[in-house]
């Protein structure tokens, strides 16, 4: 694989797999009892505003909410304030707890400048964060690095793989997404094992739950 190369680190690194945390239960300001049809994907919705950010000690500076899909896998596990910089991380795995996918957001901030230049400045942060999440860089690859849209939303994807110590190989799609002229967005850091969620490119990560819970993603 080609080594990558990525800016100077702003983002601590981030954990990928550290065993999960408790299953999709209730949490007080954590919804998470109603199932609710969003676009395609029925799921439970979950609220990311400053009453969760005061009970769980996480810096949110710009509320959001999504659906937790759970029309195709039944054992998810939930982590609000995962550590550092994030702000909640879902976890999709097999009957047996091994990982099919997960999902964490961390927020990040972007200047002033033209579409051009924010478009640039987030392809900027995607491929850092990429070279942050990787167990090693040397042993990781981007494909690609492009614009995308989440909803209504402007947004730059980095989608690539890397391989873990044990050799394993995990595919990463790292999107930064926000809306036109704010300043406070949202990173997603997805991960996907081809092995069990049955992709087989990179590119399918698209499709994992991860994923769809990303797409179902709006700020308040």
């Amino acid at each position: 694989m080609k080594r990558l190369k990525f800016f100077s680190a702003a983002f601590c690194a981030i954990a990928i797999y550290a065993g999960y945390a408790g299953p999709l239960a209730a949490q007080s300001s954590v919804e998470v009892n109603v199932l609710k049809v969003e676009g395609l994907v029925v799921g439970v919705p979950q609220k990311i505003d400053a009453d969760f950010a005061a009970e769980h000690g996480v810096a949110v500076p710009k509320p959001f909410h999504f659906t937790i899909p759970t029309d195709r896998t039944k054992n998810i596990k939930v982590l609000p304030a995962p550590g550092g910089t994030g702000i909640f991380k879902v976890s999709f795995a097999t009957e047996n707890d091994q990982l099919r996918s997960n999902l964490q957001f961390i927020p990040f901030t972007l200047g002033d400048g033209t579409d051009e230049e924010r478009l640039n400045g987030m392809a900027r942060v995607v491929q850092q964060v990429f070279g942050n999440a990787v167990v090693d860089p040397n042993r990781a690859e981007i494909n690609v690095t492009r614009p995308t849209e989440i909803g209504p939303y402007k947004a730059v994807k980095a989608i690539g793989r890397y391989a873990e110590a044990d050799d394993t190989m995990v595919a990463l799609r790292v999107v930064a997404v926000i809306e036109e002229g704010a300043g406070d967005g949202l990173i997603a850091i997805i991960n996907a094992l081809p092995k069990t969620t049955g992709m087989t490119k990179v590119g399918d990560i698209i499709y994992v739950d991860g994923s769809r819970t990303l797409g179902t993603m709006r700020f308040e």
